[in-house]
Formats: C-alpha cells, structure tokens, sequence
C-alpha cells in the first residue's frame, strides 16, 4: 500500500455519459483535444492486487480534475477549439462542480438556464465565444461564485439584478458584448467586490451612486457604452480604488473635487465625454497617479499647477480640450513623466523652461494652441524625446541647432509658426529615427541645405511648404529611399524639374507647386518612374516641353481601379501626425488635414507645357482630379480620357486646343466639374450625364461651340451631339434613363453625399464618426467575423466613386 497508494480515478458513471453526450454534440467531436475522452477499459496497475477493470475513466481526460471522491470538480477546456452550444450539457450531473472554465473557444448560442444547478460552482468563465442572447436571472442562484467571467461574446438585453445577490462575487467582468439598459445599483452593495469591468456594451442612465458604497472595489471599467449623467461625487469614498476608467461615454457637469480623497488611485480616464469646467486641484493630492487622461472634453479654465506634485506621472493627457492661461511650470516637477499631449487647447504664453527637467519625456505634444515666444531650447535636454509637436502655434525666432541632440526623435512638427533664419544644417541627419520633418507656413530663408539629408535616413513625409527658400533642390534627397510625402511648394526655388526623385520607390505625393522651377519635364527617361505616386503637383511654375508620357505610362498606383483591402483609407500610419496638403481641387483651394489613399491627383497647370495630350493618360483609371490648364497645349482632346471613368474634375482651360469636346467624355458618370474655356473648340457640346449640368462657363471663349448650355444653336444638326451606345460599348447605364433623372439623382447624392463627407475631411474627427469607427474597429480586431460599422457609415456619408472604392 505504501508503494501503490490509493488513486481515485472512477468519477460518477452519470459524469462521464453526460460529458460525452456533450461531446458528440458539438460540431467538432473528433477535436484532438477531447481523444482522450472514451471509454476505454483501466489498465492493471499490478500483476498480483489489482484485476483489469472496465472504468470511465473521465479524471484522467483532458480538462477534467476530480476530487478525492472521484467527483469532477473542474472542467477547464479554455483554448480547446470547441464548436457547438452547451444545449446538450447536463448541467445537474455535476453537483460537485466549482469551476466551468470555456473562455477562447467557439461556442455560440444561448447561456442555458440550467447553469443554475452548479450549485456549488465558483469560477465561472465562458469569455471568448459567441455565446448569445440574454444573461440568464437564473445565474442570481450560484451564490458560492466569486468570478464570473462573460466578456467578449454578443451577449444582449439587460444585466440581471440577481447579480447583485451573489454576495461573494470578487470579480465581474461582462464587458465586450452588446448589453443595453441601466447598471443595476445593486453592484454597489456587493462588499467583496474588486473588480467591476463592464465596458464596450450599450448601456445607458448614470453611473450608480451606490458605487460609492464599495469599500472593497479596486477596479472600475465602464468605458465605451452611452452612459449619461455626472460623474458621482460618492465615487470619492472608494478608498481601494485604483483604476477609475470612464472614458468613451456621454457624461456631463464637472470632475469631482471628491476624487482627490482616492488615495490609492493609478489611471484616470475619463476622455471622450462632454466634461465641463476646470479641473479641481485636489486631484494634484494623487501622489499615486500614473495616468491621466482628460482628452476630447470640453474642460476650461488652466491646467492645475498642482499636477506638478504628482511625481509618478507617466502619461499626462489633457488634448482637445478649452484649456487657456499658460502652462505652469510646475509640470516640471512631474520627474517621471514619459507622454505629455497638450495639443488642440488655448494654450497661451511661452513654454517653460522648467520642462527640461523632464529627462525621461519621449512624448511632447503642444500643436493647434496659441503659444508665443521662442522655440524651447532647453527640451533638447530631454535626449529620449520621440514625438516633438509644437506647429500651428505662434512661436518666433530661429530653431537652435540644439535640437539636433535629440537622437531619437521620430516626428519634428514645427510647421505653420514664424520660425524664421536659415534651416539648420544637421536637420536632415540628425536622428536615424527621423520619420517626419514639418518645418511648413513658416519664415525659414536661405537655400535648403545642400547635405541636407545623408543616406540611411528614415525619412517617409518632408514638407517645406510656404516659406522663403530659394536656389535648388538638392541632389541629396535622391538618399530619402523611404520618403513618402515631399511637399516644397510656395517658396522660391529655381532650377528644373529634380528627375532624380523618379528613382525614388515609395514616392506618394510630389508638390512642388508655386515655385520658379523651369525646363522640360519629358528629357530624363527612367526605367519605372514613380510607380507609387498619387498626388502630383508641379502647377504655377514655369515647366516647358510636352507632357511626360514617360511618366504617365509608368504611374501604376493610379491605374488601378481597386484598392487593395489590407490598404488604409488614409495616408500615413502614425497616430501622432496626419499629413497636410494644400490642393486645388474643382477650382478651389482646399486645405486637407488627412489625404484620402484614393485622391489621386495630376496638377501641372499654369506653366509653358505644349503639344498634345498624349493618350498614355487615359491609362490612369483611378484618377479623381486632372488639371491641365493655362499652358500652351494643341491638338485634340483623346478619346482615351474616357477610360478615366472615376474622374471627378478635368480642367482643360486657357490652352490651344482644337476640334470638338468628344462626346464619348458624356460616359463619365462622376465628373462634377469641367472646365474646356478659353480654348479653340468648335462643334456640338455633347449631352447626357454630367455634361447636362455644367454651364456656361465651362465653354467660354471657344466661337466655334454651340449646343445646351450657350444660347447657340447648332446649324447643322437640330439635335445636340449625345453619346449613343454605338459609340462607347459601356453606355448602356443611360440606356432607359433620362437626362433629367440622371441629373437629379447625382446632385441629390452630391449635396448629400459631399456635405457629409467634407464635414468628415475638415472638422478633424469628429465624435460620432471616431466613436462609432473606435467601437467597430475594437470589435473587428477582436473577432475578425464582426461587421465593421466605420465602412458602413461611409457608404452613407461618403459621395461618389470615394464610397466605391473603400466598400470594394
């Protein structure tokens, strides 16, 4: 007996039948992780004690532990690739069972009722599935459990009160489904209660006062639902708090003064809600504070001084906010202070020099204020900054050549301030992370550095936009092997066109706008120029020659119709920076704070460019915007501009062009503007689709035109020229539709479809889209079978063919 000690291994004969009657019920009952559950006869454990017996077996199968007494205890199949429901699990074979554990599986249907039998269960965990419908009241009657865990799956209707019942729960986490309704009050009398986390769900009313009550709780979740109401002041007698996460609501009135008294408190987050008026400076007694975040409020009033007592500060969030008066220096003080984000304020005055002090700072973050003063040398003291924001402020002088000490520097957003002087030498190659580099809308004069930028550089986005800068554009740039975004438009740089930018593989946009360049465009031939390029704008220059077919043939990102599904609908993947471009688009100068993949854009108007356009130009299918106008151009408009079938505006103005308007152009379905004036048309203006609603303008100074909309008939034809089906094999999207409902329908979706979606390009993030698309994307990486509901909103508010091109 001592050498072979007593093992019990024979569970119940109801336990075993009832665990394998679930297993043939799921979908996958040859899933290898359940091939231990069988029944096959017990091995002899001895030649001479012990006889060959036929036994279940189930305290030996994957997942079960039983007690002394052979009873199964616990049943821990998390991560097991279950599929199938529980609707065949009897629930009251398993009167000794304390721990059902399922989390990370594939389980779905309704949590059964008879759950309530485990009687004795204290764990239970059934996080990660599909489990749907609503949480049973019947669950109210496992009054042993102390953890229940139901996140993440697509769990509906209200929380049960009978939760409230279950006195030794200790922690609750429910979050990640789609409950509605109000948070039963009676949480807030569960006195062992430490961790309440039900966040991303739908739930509505205030936060219960009855929270105030729970002197046991540490951790407080509710972020992302549709909470409403003031944050309670009672909130302040949760002694043991040390999470307070509220964020992503709809909550109104003040931070409480009370919330000062939490003495143990580590994270308060409240951003992303309708918060007002100052913030109490009791919250500076929070000596145990590693996070703050007060982001997208509407708070008021200076940032209390007494934050600069909270020494263990890492991440200070107060962005998008009304914040005014200066920043105090005490922030100084906050020696452990790693993320500062101040940016979207009223921030006035000078930054203060104390910030230097703060020497493991990696995030400074001041853009969209209205700072004044100089540039603040002394944070070139803090040698792991990463992201430096200062643009759209109001700061002067010189950018010291101090800055250069920041090696790790990742962003430089300086851009649109007075900084004036020379551009400091090292900027190009200071910092082997250097990802952007914003010096634009500022006083910088002088050439460019001609080292500007050594090789091995990170560089993607150099913008130089709108300052004084003259002479040529280095050589060295040709070393940007990763630049994305290249911006030096409106200055005054002279010499040609820089070819040696063609080589560059992963060119996006090219700006060189409003400056003195001049030479032809078409003498330097490359094997594949620009193969990546969306945006390019070489306007109001003084380029001559033809137009680069070289270039036009080899632009492969504008020649496909689809965009990849893995593509973002934006350019730029840094949370911290949006590029900014300033474009002419449909004859108006339009600011963008964030470029769409899909605007595709060739501008070279206002230059000496003659000769025809070729027809390689109409290989471009995904072009939104061309602008060819106020140069010396002749010949004949191609037929092949018909293939640009997502074009939206096409200006050919102020040329010398002969022949007649194609009619085959009538074909394009989207285009909201044209401009053909001032050139040597002549001929029928053609009808049908948007040519029915352009007007005069569009045809000005062209004698030989005729036709809707001038007031000149056309002599020879008593019918306008129009575009039939024998000429463009395509047209058949007219065939039975007239003119007039084809009008009417495409300005209806203009005015609503442009309105909405300038709305979403100019206002900078607005809350409802960022809410709806930060809830849907959660989900989505979550579990990649959820519905995304950002894409499905800009189907709605997105116009034509934008909206095409994202749902596809």
């Amino acid at each position: 007996m001592l050498l072979f000690p007593t093992i019990h291994t024979f569970a119940s004969k109801s336990e075993a039948d009832s665990l394998l009657k679930w297993k043939t019920s799921l979908i996958n009952p040859n899933n290898p992780f359940l091939t231990s559950w069988s029944l096959d006869p017990a091995s002899n454990l001895t030649q001479t004690n012990r006889t060959t017996t036929t036994s279940t077996k189930p305290c030996t199968w994957f997942g079960v532990h039983c007690n002394d007494h052979g009873n199964v205890i616990k049943l821990n199949l998390s991560t097991s690739k279950l599929n199938g429901t529980l609707h065949n699990f009897t629930f009251s074979s398993f009167a000794s069972l304390t721990h059902l554990e399922l989390k990370l599986n594939d389980l779905f249907g309704p949590i059964p009722v008879p759950i309530s039998h485990l009687c004795k269960l204290v764990v239970l965990d059934l996080s990660g599935n599909r489990f749907s419908g609503s949480i049973p009241h019947e669950i109210g009657t496992l009054t042993n459990l102390k953890t229940l865990l139901l996140d993440s799956n697509n769990l509906e209707d209200h929380i049960p009160d009978s939760i409230g019942n279950l006195d030794n729960l200790v922690k609750v986490n429910i979050s990640f489904n789609f409950l509605n309704g109000h948070i039963p009050s009676n949480l807030g009398s569960l006195s062992r209660l430490s961790e309440l986390y039900l966040f991303q769900n739908n739930l509505t009313g205030s936060i219960p006062l009855s929270f105030g009550n729970s002197s046991s709780l540490r951790v407080l979740s509710l972020y992302m639902n549709e909470l409403s109401g003031r944050i309670p002041n009672e909130l302040g007698n949760m002694k043991d708090l040390i999470i307070l996460h509220l964020a992503h609501n709809q909550l109104t009135g003040s931070i409480p003064s009370s919330l000062g008294n939490l003495s143990k408190l580590e994270m308060l987050d409240v951003h992303e809600n309708l918060i007002s008026g100052d913030v109490p400076q009791e919250l500076g007694r929070l000596k145990l504070l590693i996070k703050i975040s007060f982001s997208h409020n509407e708070l008021t009033g200076q940032i209390p001084s007494s934050f600069g007592n909270l020494s263990n500060l890492k991440q200070l969030y107060l962005n998008d906010n009304r914040f005014n008066g200066s920043i105090p220096k005490e922030l100084g003080n906050m020696s452990s202070l790693v993320e500062m984000l101040l940016l979207i304020n009223q921030l006035t005055g000078s930054i203060p020099d104390s910030l230097g002090n703060l020497t493991k700072l990696e995030q400074f973050v001041l853009h969209d204020n209205n700072l004044t003063g100089y540039f603040p040398e002394t944070i070139t003291k803090c040698e792991r900054l990463r992201y430096l924001t200062l643009g759209n402020n109001s700061l002067v002088g010189p950018v010291p050549g101090s800055v250069c000490n920041l090696r790790s520097l990742e962003i430089l957003d300086l851009g649109t301030n007075r900084f004036s002087g020379r551009i400091p030498q090292c900027l190009g190659g200071f910092s082997p992370k250097l990802n952007v580099l914003d010096l634009r809308l500022n006083w910088f004069h002088g050439n460019i550095p001609t080292t500007f930028l050594k090789q091995n550089n990170n560089l993607r986005r150099l913008n130089l936009n709108g300052n004084r800068l003259r002479g040529p554009i280095p050589r060295s740039m040709i070393n940007c092997r990763n630049l994305e975004v290249l911006d030096l438009g409106s200055n005054k740089l002279t010499g040609g066109f820089p070819h040696w930018l063609n080589t560059i593989p992963t060119m996006q946009v090219l700006v060189l706008r409003g400056n003195k360049l001049a030479g032809p465009l078409d003498a330097f031939n490359t094997k594949s120029p620009f193969p990546k390029l969306r945006i390019l704008d070489l306007s109001s220059n003084g380029f001559t020659g033809f137009l680069p077919s070289n270039y036009f043939k080899n632009f492969k990102s504008m020649m496909s119709r689809d965009i990849a599904a893995s593509e973002d609908l934006y350019m730029g993947k840094h949370f911290m920076y949006d590029d900014k471009l300033k474009l002419v688009v449909k004859g108006f100068s339009v600011e963008l704070e964030r470029i769409l993949v899909v605007y595709t854009t060739i501008d070279l108007s206002v230059n000496k460019l003659e000769g025809e356009i070729p027809d390689t130009i109409g290989q471009l299918r995904s072009l939104r915007f061309l602008n060819l106008s106020h140069n010396h151009l002749t010949g004949q408009i191609p037929t092949h501009l018909k293939n640009l079938r997502l074009l939206e505006s096409l200006d050919l103005s102020s040329n010398k062009m002969v022949g007649s308007i194609p009619v085959q152009l009538a074909s394009l379905t989207f285009l909201a503007v044209a401009n053909f004036s001032h050139n040597r048309f002549q001929g029928s203006i053609p009808q049908g689709g948007q040519f029915n609603t352009f007007g005069n303008d569009s045809y000005r100074g062209n004698d030989g035109l005729c036709g809707f909309p001038l007031m000149i008939n056309c002599e020879d034809d008593d019918r306008p020229a129009s575009l039939t089906p024998e000429e463009d094999e395509d047209s058949g999207f007219f065939n039975g539709l007239s003119w007039e409902s084809v009008v009417m329908g495409y300005g209806f979706g203009v005015l609503i479809g442009s309105g909405f979606g300038w709305v979403v390009f100019f206002y900078a993030r607005p809350r409802w889209a960022v809410r709806i698309f930060e809830r849907e994307q959660v989900r989505y990486e979550r579990r990649s079978r959820t519905n995304n509901g950002f894409l499905k909103l800009l189907v709605l508010i997105l116009p034509e063919p934008t909206r095409r091109d994202i749902t596809g």
